[in-house]
């Protein structure tokens, strides 16, 4: 937060918030209900989340042999502590410091990408600041801007979904991949989807959006056991890239783990990116008695 004044129409206190790892230019003012301090309830949810993915890839390799370390990235047990200065409504992270374990082991020579801006070790704290492309940096921030300024929400259900997504994604890969390739293509997106699943409700939804979404699992009969991957789409899931370090400090992840991962997550992003104008635009917003599900 650089500076802070009190609006003199709605008598509400303004914010003016930097995110960490964005360019200046990224700056704006935000409302006190957009800011949520690390509570034990955040801590719980992340908590959760890897739980689901580990318990998920366990029922999956239940007669298979052991996955390797790599394709294990993101079900590790969740031993690090994260420190965040946004939650719930913020949908800014884009950027996370985490404590872990060192590697006593010299790591090899790092793999630069270009999601990856800074990775710093200092004594046992590791500072992972991912990089998000300029065109995802625009659909979120007029994302923002549409529903916190124009009050109009997204048209649900969305085409196509995050699951939709997550396949066209494996599929553009699959031609290109040596099998051990697509094996950790796959475990990325599947915990992709398992992550998008568990977060959505508590960190990926606006406060206007709340209703909106309690309609959805009414309509669909399906109450907590709606998968919002079948109904959601890729704005929710950029809402959720912008958090993946957030998410991800809470694994006990290595040095050569770290670099692994980015790859993945840099891939990801940039077929999303390219994606971005053909899957979402203006038009998808409507306000919201028009935007409800259909």
């Amino acid at each position: 937060i650089l500076d802070s004044k009190l609006d003199e129409e709605t008598n509400e206190w303004q914010y003016y918030i930097h995110y960490d790892g964005w360019n200046k230019k990224w700056d704006t003012w935000a409302q006190a209900d957009v800011l949520q301090k690390r509570t034990e309830k955040t801590e719980e949810l992340f908590n959760k989340m890897n739980a689901t993915v580990k318990k998920n890839d366990s029922k999956k390799s239940g007669s298979t042999k052991t996955p390797n370390k790599r394709s294990s990235i993101l079900q590790s047990d969740t031993t690090s502590q994260i420190q965040v200065n946004a939650a719930d409504d913020s949908l800014d992270s884009s950027s996370t410091t985490a404590t872990s374990k060192e590697n006593n082991k010299r790591p090899r020579k790092r793999q630069r990408t270009d999601s990856v801006e800074k990775l710093k070790t200092f004594e046992n704290k590791v500072v992972i600041e991912i990089k998000l492309p300029d065109e995802i940096k625009i659909c979120l921030s007029r994302d923002w801007y549409l529903i916190n300024n124009e009050h109009k929400l997204l048209i649900i259900p969305c085409q196509p979904t995050v699951e939709e997504i997550t396949n066209l994604y494996r599929q553009s890969k699959s031609n290109k991949q040596k099998p051990i390739e697509a094996e950790h293509t796959n475990h990325f997106a599947e915990s992709i989807v398992t992550y998008f699943d568990t977060a959505l409700s508590t960190m990926l939804l606006y406060a206007v959006e709340r209703a909106q979404y309690k309609e959805i699992q009414q309509s669909h009969g399906l109450g907590d056991k709606l998968q919002p991957s079948n109904v959601y789409g890729i704005v929710h899931l950029l809402r959720l890239m912008s958090q993946l370090g957030s998410i991800l400090a809470y694994s006990p992840l290595e040095q050569t783990e770290v670099d692994f991962l980015l790859l993945h997550i840099d891939d990801f992003n940039r077929f999303l990116e390219k994606n971005i104008k053909t899957w979402v635009n203006d038009e998808h917003y409507q306000m919201p008695l028009a935007a409800s599900v259909q």
